[in-house]
């Protein structure tokens, strides 16, 4: 918006002389309203951008972006670039809370990173622009928010870029990516030289990124945006609340901000708008926060601070750059299965709108607290500071009541909670009996996803593409077919401890191939409906043909999947992740596809 402010503010400039008077001061206080934008602007310099070359990611030299995405973008129409940008920061004060930071320190020399992913036309572009802070709080930089809307982004054109903005994500042994990759990242600092130690120097690094996206057309390949939207995840939407709070009112760059999962209180008189997307798992002090002229709370029930669209989303470049695994370390059934995504999505829909027409994000219902309950001791809340917090009531399920209902909580198939497991929460699958008697027949189950998810739709909280989504997945579910879903069927713990089909799926439909929906996803959802079959048979001699049945459509997924790789729509990481998990569900398919072998 106010990009398109400037512009009219220029053509006033070209134009005025040949406008009838009354016309022309209309104009001239659009013009004002302008200058008054950039006097905002002027107050934060535009940083010195450089363009990064690139070799082909997971080449030997790692002179490449660290978590180079793995989704071939050009079969989408997008371009993914790396840059440097330097300038001049300075640090700030502590403010008390609703008053604004000064200036401690000026001009302190940095060099920072902007990972960019946009279309690649302008055509393609529907000129809004996701800034994320980067999260750090694994010791490198990690695009959470990317991870989490990729698909939204690139199914409506959105360019998003994001920003190393603290040093724990780029100095911090082992991983850090200087220390990942000296040679190309080595010239980052964030520090002054190792003068700064407090995080203060952040804000104006983030800033000036803000300002390298409006002022230097390089960044983003010369496409013209309208609107630019900042964001973080957790701990980096940590660091922004006070960014938020205290820096950016002094001089804004952004239009508008998303937090998600973040206990940062917002002061009241923010003049942009900010939506707050939180689990369960925040603390409670935050779920209750209200909502204020600028500022919507909305909170998911069932959802996790960490969950697993987010592990799985990174599994194969995690393997790529960091030879490690995504999985998790709990006995329990980790990490809830709300997607919570689908909410991030809608939040920054509503956002844009907020921002382009002043029409205000809905406000979400809050969460049911039992306020007669005893509260839960320190321990139980993970030694959380602050005054004790009363629980969230709960169903029959042991589901939280209020919140935004997601299909996954508003028709269950699970206990979904912030219970257990750290971060990522608890997954418990319904036992057969409790699915059966819930949904009778596959029909409907169908029908209660498909009314719930246009429910969400006409409440704002759910896009009607990603309710399409839910309601397909519904309809190539088993839920509702009166077949019970043994431990290589199961939704349940991570690969390879636990491999199952429906694990298998979903890492085939999160991880965005081209074609994969057609190709992989049909298969693999014949594999599950086959071994479902088979442990329903019990000691039928059927069900090892059910079984062998389901190990050789496993062959035709691995053709598949090699298929798609030998047509460019996947790297190789992506295609070896995908290739071993299968291989490794059908070793454990060929004990039960023996007849002779006892179950």
């Amino acid at each position: 918006m106010l990009n398109s402010l400037v512009a009219i503010a220029a053509d006033v400039v070209a134009v005025g002389p040949r406008l009838r008077r009354g016309c022309r001061l209309g104009l001239v206080a659009v013009a004002l309203v302008a200058a008054s934008a950039l006097g905002a602007f002027a107050q934060v310099p535009t940083p010195t951008v450089t363009k990064l070359t690139s070799d082909k990611p997971g080449t030997p030299g790692r002179n490449y972006p660290f978590f180079a995405t793995d989704i071939v973008l050009s079969n989408y129409g997008y371009v993914e670039e790396e840059f440097f940008f330097d300038g001049k920061a300075n640090t700030y004060t502590t403010p008390e809370f609703g008053k604004s930071a000064e200036i401690a320190v000026a001009g302190i020399p940095f060099r920072s990173r902007l990972l960019v992913r946009r279309p690649a036309s302008q055509a393609r572009f529907n000129g809004v622009v996701i800034v994320e802070w980067v999260n750090v709080t694994n010791g490198y930089d990690t695009d959470v928010l990317w991870l989490y809307e990729k698909e939204f982004f690139i199914r409506e054109g959105y360019a998003w870029i994001g920003v190393s903005v603290q040093d724990g994500g780029v100095s911090r042994p082992p991983n850090g990516i200087k220390v990942w990759s000296p040679t190309r990242y080595g010239s980052i600092d964030l520090t002054g030289g190792g003068k700064v130690t407090d995080p203060s120097l952040n804000f104006d690094i983030y800033s000036q990124a803000g300002m390298a996206v409006r002022s230097v057309p390089a960044v983003l390949g010369g496409l013209r945006a309208t609107t630019i939207i900042a964001g973080g995840q957790s701990q980096s939407a940590s660091r922004m609340g006070p960014y938020l709070n205290g820096v950016h009112s002094r001089a804004p760059v952004f239009d508008a901000a998303l937090l998600t999962v973040s206990n940062q209180a917002m002061r009241a008189d923010l003049t942009i708008p900010v939506i707050k997307v939180l689990s369960e798992t925040e603390r409670a002090t935050s779920r209750r926060e209200p909502d204020l002229p600028k500022v919507r709370v909305w909170t998911v029930a069932g959802a996790t601070h960490s969950e697993q669209y987010s592990l799985l989303s990174r599994a194969a470049f995690l393997m790529r750059d960091l030879n490690l695994p995504a999985v998790d370390a709990c006995d329990t059934p980790a990490r809830s299965r709300v997607e919570i995504r689908y909410v991030f999505n809608a939040a920054i829909d509503a956002l844009v709108k907020w921002v382009k027409s002043g029409k205000e994000a809905p406000h979400a219902p809050p969460f049911v607290f039992d306020e007669a309950a005893p509260a839960p001791a320190a321990a139980a809340r993970g030694g959380q500071a602050g005054p004790p917090e009363k629980p969230v009531k709960r169903d029959e399920f042991g589901n939280a009541l209020g919140g935004i209902r997601l299909a996954e909580i508003a028709v269950p198939v699970a206990k979904e909670t912030a219970e257990l497991c750290g971060l990522g929460g608890t997954h418990v699958p319904f036992d057969a009996a409790t699915l059966d008697t819930l949904y009778p027949t596959h029909g409907s189950y169908v029908a209660k996803v498909t009314e719930v998810s246009q429910a969400l739709v006409k409440a704002g909280f759910m896009l009607p593409a990603d309710a399409a989504q839910t309601i397909d997945t519904a309809k190539r579910s088993i839920y509702g077919l009166q077949l019970t879903c043994g431990p290589l069927c199961a939704d349940v713990r991570q690969f390879p401890s636990n491999p199952s089909s429906m694990l298998l799926g979903k890492q085939t439909s999160y991880l965005v191939i081209k074609d994969a929906d057609r190709v992989l996803v049909p298969v693999i959802d014949q594999v599950t409906r086959q071994i479902a079959e088979g442990y329903t048979l019990g000691t039928n001699p059927q069900a090892s043909k059910k079984f062998a049945g389901a190990a050789a459509s496993l062959d035709t997924y691995i053709r598949g999947v090699q298929q798609l790789q030998s047509r460019g729509n996947m790297p190789e990481e992506t295609a070896r992740l995908l290739v071993s998990q299968a291989r490794t569900l059908q070793e454990r398919l060929k004990p039960l596809a023996d007849p002779t072998t006892a179950r």
